[in-house]
């Protein structure tokens, strides 16, 4: 075999196990499997108390899962964890983390969990398997790899990995293990119908939002333009190409915004509740001047944001899942009054704000919205 058989062969290995590792078919362990009873454990957590798997047998449900500070991935699947213990702990439901760092942990490993777990709000039990001893025995394929042990610690769900489809997925089996399907979903029902895209497709599109959420704006052009090249009827995925394009912009790229723009009317034509294409049209608003109407697309966005939807951060706050009223909705009452007493600069800064959250882009320099702002005016002029 030469050199370029040998390349294009790993190659396509890698492109496999990262498509293999995004799916929640993924298998999270080697030696536990659905419908098995897991090896117990009693593991230290940060504060030195002993806790043991044992005590967690009579269920209903318990979310545990394998992760480490070194895997990108583990941090916001703790997050959408937190979020169900937030909405479903009076319920029943628990959850175990299960630090799984590495042979060598670190000496200051309970310092730096506890540190994490006080930025993001984690208040679920953060245990330490130092020498990676239970990891073995369950034969954890990588971190983070959870499992739902509902009664008995029978193994009732599992999955690799943090895929785009994680929290929702987590969501669905709560509420089928709980018995509370009927009354929580009719109480928390989405207030918009997701358009139902094929699976190869949302995959596709999952690995789009991951790169665009990275940065990675130039990839993940590639990835949501083979999205649409199989669905073009997809308004979530002409969203996410708004953007995207947003972020080509910011970088420099030639015709980029008519493009972003384009791309979120489109996705508002096919579906006036998609909350990314309503921020998309809320930021051109505000670049354009018109904060009253970038105030409406904003409320809009946040309005059909979905549980576990809203990015993190400065605009989020503590929003809690399925809060009638999240921060970023505050934050535009209170942009509302800044307008009305005549202070623009603080209110588009608010809008600005919000915006963001709802499209999980990041103020760093390429993306900055006053930069895109200005690139308008300039035009316009």
């Amino acid at each position: 075999m030469g050199i370029t058989q040998r390349f294009l062969s790993t190659a396509l290995c890698l492109a496999a196990l990262t498509l293999f590792c995004d799916s929640t078919s993924a298998a999270a362990f080697k030696r536990v499997h659905q419908g098995e009873t897991p090896p117990t454990f009693t593991l230290p957590d940060v504060g030195g108390k002993q806790v043991k798997l044992e005590d967690y047998r009579q269920g209903p449900l318990t979310i545990l899962t394998f992760w480490a500070l070194w895997s990108p991935k583990s941090v916001p699947l703790l997050q959408d964890i937190q979020k169900l213990m937030s909405e479903f702990e009076p319920k029943g439901l628990r959850a175990l983390g299960v630090n799984s760092e590495g042979q060598n942990t670190p000496a200051d490993i309970e310092s730096q969990i506890k540190a994490l777990a006080e930025k993001d709000g984690l208040k679920f039990p953060m245990l330490i398997d130092k020498g990676l001893e239970e990891y073995n025995k369950w034969g954890v394929i990588a971190a983070p790899s959870t499992a739902l042990l509902g009664k008995d610690l029978v193994v009732v769900y599992e999955f690799s990995g943090h895929p785009t489809s994680a929290y929702q997925d987590m969501r669905e089996q709560v509420l089928k293990t709980l018995g509370i399907t009927e009354d929580v979903a009719k109480a928390e029902k989405p207030k918009r119908q997701r358009y139902n895209a094929s699976k190869p497709v949302m995959l596709n599109y999952g690995l789009a939002k991951t790169l665009l959420q990275r940065g990675q704006f130039a990839k993940a052009e590639q990835k949501i333009a083979k999205v649409l090249e199989d669905d073009a009827k997809f308004p979530d995925a002409y969203a996410v190409k708004g953007a995207v394009y947003l972020g080509l912009a910011g970088e420099g790229k030639e015709k980029a915004l008519e493009t972003a723009q384009q791309s979120f009317e489109k996705a508002v034509e096919l579906d006036k509740t998609v909350p990314l294409g309503l921020a998309g049209l809320a930021h051109f608003s505000l670049a354009a001047g018109d904060l009253p109407k970038s105030l409406e697309w904003a409320r809009a966005a946040v309005e059909n944001s979905e549980p576990g939807e809203l990015a993190s951060g400065e605009a989020a706050g503590d929003a809690k899942p399925g809060a009638p009223n999240p921060p970023q909705m505050a934050q535009l009452d209170q942009a509302e009054k800044a307008l009305q007493a005549g202070n623009k600069d603080e209110a588009k800064s608010l809008i600005d704000q919000v915006i963001r959250s709802v499209l999980s882009l990041s103020e760093g320099p390429k993306m900055k919205s006053e930069g895109l702002i200005k690139k308008l005016e300039g035009k316009e002029k």
